[in-house]
């Protein structure tokens, strides 16, 4: 079944008929903001930040795209943990009739702010009523991957250190089930000033599935102009200063290698097709 513009289909189920969007409301739209440099904004993002009268953010994602930002829009800066002010917030000023962006680094629904606003809507029975729009943006394991070559040409999974939401318990289960099965393994949050030891112990429990000489990539501020990049081994990943709550660290697989600046995971070409 072909979808057609402003329906949504579940399966064969035409389910517009449960959208009863207000006219009184105004629109909220997710926007991912990317690694950080503005050039790497989309063309769609830029558009909608562009329209919308309210800009509601994290203080460094609105700093990040401050050049796009007009004089009569209402900007509202938030500091790190409060996303639930942000959500709130966003979802009052749109009961007010205004249009609203809600800036996310990375891709807003990658460790974003979509998954908290559906949430909170749903909680106040809003989905369906309140539009919404999502503009996808690049992720930080993309950029990181982009800085080093081709380290997730194959199947890779994304792993967050942080045990703010996910208790520490769950992480590690992660950890050795992705070192099992031989995934490409990002990082994400691999220290920060409270968070010092969970590097290591995650290093350790990689260790019981992988071999110590893996190569691993470490990038800080992917994409920005003070980006840090470091080549180096799974043994070695919790032993380097730059490694922060704004760093990346991919892990290869069984199948990848490194050669001068490039970490590169085999697609499986050469299996099948003579290189």
């Amino acid at each position: 079944m072909q979808k057609k513009e402003n329906e949504y289909y579940n399966g064969c189920c035409d389910i517009t008929s449960d959208l009863n969007h207000s006219t009184s409301y105004g629109k909220i739209t997710l926007i991912g903001t990317g690694p950080g440099d503005i050039k790497h904004l989309t063309k769609a993002a830029v558009e909608a930040i562009e329209e919308c009268s309210v800009i509601i953010g994290y203080s460094t994602y609105l700093k990040q795209i401050s050049i796009l930002l007009r004089e009569e829009q209402e900007k509202m800066q938030f500091n790190m943990k409060d996303e639930i002010t942000r959500c709130e917030t966003a979802i009052n000023k749109s009961m007010e009739g205004k249009s609203v962006a809600i800036v996310s680094g990375g891709d807003a629904g990658i460790y974003g702010m979509s998954g908290l606003l559906l949430e909170l809507l749903e909680k106040k029975m809003l989905i369906g009523k309140i539009p919404l729009d999502f503009i996808p943006g690049i992720p930080a394991f993309c950029s990181a991957a982009c800085s080093v070559g081709a380290p997730i040409m194959n199947d890779f999974c994304v792993i967050s250190l942080s045990n703010l939401l996910t208790p520490w318990e769950e992480i590690e289960k992660r950890l050795d089930f992705a070192s099992k099965a031989d995934f490409v393994i990002i990082i994400y949050n691999p220290k920060s000033a409270k968070r010092k030891e969970e590097l290591t112990a995650a290093k350790e429990i990689l260790l019981k599935n992988i071999n110590k000489t893996r190569p691993a990539a470490i990038v800080k501020a992917a994409s920005r102009p003070d980006e840090e990049v470091v080549i180096t081994t799974l043994e070695h990943i919790d032993e380097f200063s730059l490694v922060s709550m704004n760093t990346t660290i991919i892990i290869g697989n069984g199948t990848t290698f490194t050669k001068d600046f490039y970490m590169i995971t085999r697609r499986g070409y050469g299996n099948k097709y003579r290189l």
